[in-house]
């Protein structure tokens, strides 16, 4: 059963209308996030091309050599990609392919991600095998033969030492691990909810899932994979390959629609509400929504001497302004007005946006400016 309780505060949801032009998405599988040239990295099943999506949702062809391009995973400057080409390797600081590994045996690889020695998984969706990739030498080997288990997404569970996937039995489905050192395999859980694609993690360790079949993300509490999840995001069309970026911005292609979604997630559990209760520290702003100032104020006690900063967020996670030097804060309450302009007091426009202290795990507040 579905746990509608929330224990974290889960996002905002933002269809964002530069990110739904349709004359590029054909078919989004797969999304990640390159840090190199700050950019979105979507992939097209039908097309076959890379789109990359820019802070501003402008649209351009990162690639158009590959067919069908579906799982895609960055790491370090590198971007690796699933298609049926095979596996490709692009170097992110010139956008060039630097290696292509042929898999002729492969039907349908689908997802990918590494393991903390380096191999690299890959899910055969159509032929219910994982592949291992030794890059050293680009060789390959089948690593798991799931029999009548087709897997799809994928995500290392660093915890344990072993690689979740999602998928289905042709009747149920299924999500499975396999120990990424010897390949003994688990089943960990029959889902209540059908047609799983995507699995991603959020800061916390917590493991999200995409379902087609209720067109919603999952969540599970930390990697513990059970039914006892919550909702993140609703809504969606056909979610497939997810991925949450490091400030646990989730982005979804909405397979069906050609189009991103971004959600953007606050994560407060209680025991942060512990670390953080009323006698310990006060945070809020007023007015809110506001325009053209608001005032936040913050009380703290002698645990939390060292807040020195105020920090203000975009929802795409993007620092706006800090206000540093804060004095005079142990036992009383410190208050500053943001006018609505950014670090080179220029004004911003209007939206939604986060702030929180430099205090480690501090709450994150939302406040809206509008024009």
């Amino acid at each position: 059963m579905i746990n509608k309780k929330v224990i974290y505060i889960l996002g905002f949801l933002i269809l964002l209308s530069s990110l739904a032009a349709q004359d590029l998405l054909d078919g989004p599988e797969s999304v990640e996030w390159d840090h190199i040239q700050d950019c979105w990295l979507v992939s097209n099943y039908y097309s076959g091309d890379i789109v990359a999506l820019d802070e501003d949702g402008n649209q351009s062809i990162y690639t158009d050599l590959l067919t069908s391009t579906l799982g895609l995973k960055v790491k370090d400057e590198n971007l690796y990609v699933a298609s049926a080409d095979g596996i490709a390797i692009f170097d992110l600081n010139t956008g060039f392919i630097s290696s292509l590994i042929s898999m002729p045996e492969a039907v349908l690889l689908n997802d990918l991600d590494f393991d903390s020695v380096g191999f690299l998984f890959v899910s055969d969706y159509w032929d219910n095998k994982v592949y291992r990739i030794d890059l050293s030498d680009n060789t390959y080997e089948i690593f798991v033969d799931y029999g009548a288990f087709s897997p799809n997404g994928m995500i290392f569970d660093e915890e344990n030492d072993r690689m979740l996937a999602c998928g289905h039995d042709g009747t149920n489905s299924i999500i499975h691990s396999f120990d990424v050192n010897t390949g003994d395999t688990e089943l960990l859980l029959y889902p209540n909810f059908y047609s799983l694609d995507g699995f991603a993690k959020d800061s916390q360790g917590n493991i999200y899932i995409s379902s087609w079949h209720t067109d919603t993300v999952y969540k599970f509490e930390g990697n513990n994979i059970s039914n006892n999840v919550e909702i993140a995001a609703s809504g969606l069309v056909d979610p497939a390959d997810i991925f949450i970026d490091e400030n646990d911005v989730l982005a979804v292609p909405n397979f069906s629609a050609n189009t991103i979604s971004l959600i953007q997630l606050e994560l407060l559990n209680y025991a942060d509400n512990e670390i953080f209760g009323k006698d310990k520290i006060q945070l809020a702003n007023y007015p809110n929504p506001f325009n053209p100032s608001t005032t936040i104020s913050f009380s703290l006690t002698t645990e939390f001497t060292d807040c020195t900063e105020i920090s203000i967020y975009n929802l795409k996670g993007q620092k706006v302004k800090t206000f540093s030097n804060l004095e005079n804060t142990q036992l009383s309450k410190h208050q500053i007005t943001w006018n609505g302009t950014n670090q080179s007091n220029q004004p911003v426009s209007s939206g939604i946006y986060y702030y929180k202290l430099n205090i480690p795990n501090s709450p994150i507040k939302k406040m809206v400016l509008l024009k």
